[in-house]
C-alpha cells in the first residue's frame, strides 16, 4: 500500500499517515497538495492524505478547493496532536537565531512564542521540509519549527518543544482514494452545494437535515470563482450516504439546491 502525503519525510502528514494506517506502509512525498490528489488520481498511490482543517488556524483552503473539482473520494479521516519544536543545527544556540523558517500554518500556530522571540518570519513549503534545508544549507542563524519526529529523522536538536499557541492543537485530515468507504454503523459524511441566493435558503436547505434528525457536525463556505459574493458551501454530517434516512435526505436536497456533490462517505476518527 502506497501513500501520498504532502511535504518532506518527518511531516505531520506523513506522521498523520502512519497513525491512520499503521507502521508497514509505504509513503510517497509530495510537494503540495495539488500532487497529492494528482498522485492518487494517475493511479501512482492507492491513497492520499491531505490536512483538511487545525483546530487553531482553521480550513486549508487548497484542500477544500481540491475536493471541489477533482473527482475523488474521501473514504476516512484522522485527527493528529500537533506538538511544535523549534528545531536547529547541533551546537546553535536561541540567542544567536536570526530566522525561523516552517509552513505558514505552523507559524500561526505559535504567534505567541514567536512574538516573545522577535525573529525574522519566512514561510515555507513544508515544516519537516524547512529542517531538512537548514540541514543541508548547514544555516547556523536560523531554525525551523516541525515535529520532534522531523529533528530526529534529520539528526537535529531541539531549542523549544510544545511551542504552540493552546495544548488542544489537532489538524484533521482527509483521507482520499477513487472511492469512498462502506458503511461502518459510525460514519460521516462530506458533501459540497451551492443554492439560491435569497433570504432563508440556507435555513431550508438545513431543515431537511433537521427534520429527519441527521446531526450536522460542520459547514464552512468558500467562494465560487464564478461570480463575485457567492458561495458553495463544504457540509460534514453524520450517517453514511448508503443509509436510507441520509440517501432520501440527499435526494431532495438535489432538487432544491443549484449544485449537490458528495465529496464521500467515511468511518469517524476515533
Amino acid at each position: 500500500m502506497i501513500v501520498a502525503f504532502q511535504g518532506e519525510t518527518g511531516a505531520y502528514s506523513e506522521e498523520a499517515a502512519f497513525q491512520f494506517f499503521g507502521s508497514s506502509i509505504q509513503v510517497k512525498p509530495c510537494e503540495s497538495v495539488d500532487d497529492v490528489f494528482r498522485a492518487v488520481e494517475e493511479d501512482k498511490t492507492q491513497f492520499g492524505i491531505v490536512p483538511i482543517e487545525n483546530s487553531l488556524e482553521g480550513i486549508i483552503n487548497r484542500s477544500y478547493d481540491l475536493l471541489l473539482d477533482s473527482n475523488l473520494r474521501i473514504c476516512g479521516e484522522t485527527e493528529l496532536r500537533v506538538v511544535h519544536c523549534l528545531i536547529a543545527n547541533l551546537g546553535i544556540r536561541l540567542d544567536s537565531l536570526k530566522r525561523v523558517y516552517s509552513h505558514p500554518q505552523a507559524l500561526g500556530q505559535c504567534q505567541v512564542f514567536l512574538r516573545h522571540l522577535n525573529r525574522e518570519l519566512i514561510p515555507a513549503y513544508d515544516t519537516a521540509g524547512s529542517v531538512k534545508m537548514i540541514k543541508e544549507k548547514g544555516i547556523t542563524d536560523g531554525a525551523a519549527i516541525a515535529s520532534a519526529r522531523a529533528a530526529e529523522i534529520y539528526g537535529m536538536q531541539i531549542l523549544a518543544r510544545g511551542i504552540e499557541d493552546h495544548p488542544n492543537n489537532f489538524t484533521r485530515f482527509f483521507i482520499l482514494a477513487r472511492q469512498d468507504s462502506p458503511p461502518s454503523g459510525n460514519d460521516k459524511t462530506s458533501i459540497v452545494f451551492s443554492i439560491k441566493h435569497r433570504p432563508g435558503a440556507l435555513s431550508e436547505f438545513l431543515k431537511t437535515l433537521i427534520l429527519r434528525n441527521i446531526n450536522v457536525t460542520k459547514i464552512e463556505s468558500r467562494p465560487t470563482r464564478q461570480k463575485p459574493w457567492e458561495y458553495n458551501y463544504y457540509l460534514d454530517f453524520e450517517g453514511h450516504h448508503e443509509d436510507k434516512i441520509v440517501h432520501e435526505a440527499l435526494e431532495s436536497l438535489k432538487k432544491t439546491s443549484l449544485f449537490l456533490k458528495v465529496l464521500g462517505s467515511y468511518p469517524r476518527a476515533k
